[in-house]
């Protein structure tokens, strides 16, 4: 008994000195060490010792240390350094290390690119005609205000470079989801349908430079640019081909992505990713009127198509709105994410896209203009 009894003394000591020590270091060192948090998450706080929290504080202190070690971003850089460069593995379970430095995107409950990669999240007849009526109603909303419809879907990743993938995941599935909504659409209704996978697969054949960040999950601005060509085309906006003379594409330097960040490797791996930059287009003395990437993207260009347009998008229009932005007099792209029908009213577009990536195409099963 008197051992179980000095056991736990021991073991309390100990505790109070790796508090107390690490604590003591921090003093001096803190000002030298990484403390940002760059979870998507909330950290947990101090608790307090009460009667009512009593049975729990063992365990909620633990969380609070855990996510408070002064040491901790250098501790899991450190352990993702390892697992990267030592032994070539992702230390996280939402990215996938391929060849010559390609990352890809493979957490499941955030539209399951895996998935969508292998053809195993495919729609049934009932499914596909459910997606149908509902974008048709959505359109027939819009025409009844006089504005244009169209709908936009971005390639992933995995599948544009699917030769940087590891071999146990094969290759593309011929059919998959996307493809299916895609393909059902043109067929079954008039609605209007972009889907800019065989643009974007030209580009890469036809330019040297990457159309996609190594380390992100988006496309770069070149990718971003063929993109918007192809919605620009549907609206009757000819821009030129992004491999032709006219275009340049300029290098401007080093970067990372989110992947190599849900790694905690930015900075080691800039060296792996390139930014550029497209100039050739016709900008039409665009202007940048905002720019919040979880909100609201506007551009005025003084001399463009006197239409307006409207894009709700996710993240994947961010590098396509300078595009957009420099071809119609108004442009507005808002974020699901802060979407509402009255911003949508206030600034009453003659033309409204909604943009998706791949990976969530089957949010036009239940998207609602209003």
């Amino acid at each position: 008994m008197k051992e179980k009894k000095a056991g736990r003394v021991i073991i309390l000591i100990a505790f109070a000195v790796i508090i107390c020590f690490s604590k003591g270091i921090c003093f001096f060192t803190e000002k030298f060490f990484d403390t940002a948090n760059y979870e998507n998450r909330q950290m947990a706080t101090q608790p307090r010792l009460t009667l009512d929290t009593y049975s729990t504080y063992s365990e909620d202190y633990t969380a609070y240390f855990n996510d408070n070690l002064q040491f901790r971003n250098s501790l899991i850089q450190l352990n993702s350094y390892i697992d990267y460069f030592v032994f070539g593995k992702s230390s996280s379970d939402y990215v996938i290390v391929g060849e010559n430095n390609w990352l890809f995107y493979a957490r499941e409950d955030d539209g399951s690119p895996i998935s969508c990669y292998q053809g195993t999240n495919l729609y049934t007849e009932e499914e596909l005609a459910a997606i149908a009526e509902n974008c048709i109603n959505q359109r027939n909303l819009l025409l009844t205000q006089g504005k244009e419809f169209v709908i936009f879907i971005a390639p992933n990743k995995e599948r544009i470079y699917s030769e940087y993938m590891p071999k146990q995941y094969g290759i593309p599935a011929d059919n998959y989801g996307a493809l299916q909504i895609y393909q059902y659409l043109k067929e079954n209704t008039d609605l209007r349908v972009v889907y800019p996978y065989d643009e974007i697969m030209d580009a890469k054949k036809n330019v040297d430079e990457n159309i996609w960040y190594k380390t992100d999950t988006h496309w770069n601005y070149i990718g971003g640019y063929v993109g918007a060509s192809a919605l620009m085309k549907e609206l009757g906006i000819e821009m030129p081909k992004v491999n032709s003379g006219e275009i340049k594409i300029n290098t401007l330097g080093e970067t990372s992505g989110d992947l190599a960040g849900m790694l905690n490797l930015r900075k080691q791996l800039s060296f792996a990713d390139t930014e550029y930059s497209i100039e050739g287009y016709d900008l039409h003395d665009r202007e940048e009127i905002e720019l919040d990437f979880s909100g609201m993207i506007r551009y005025h260009a003084t001399n463009a198509d006197p239409r307006s347009i409207y894009v709700i998008r996710d993240s994947f229009s961010s590098h396509m709105a300078l595009y957009i932005g420099s071809q119609f007099t108004d442009s507005y792209l808002r974020h699901r994410g802060s979407y509402s029908y009255d911003d949508l009213a206030t600034c009453n577009p003659d033309i409204v896209v909604y943009e998706t990536v791949e990976r969530y195409v089957g949010t036009l099963a239940a998207f609602s203009i209003q």
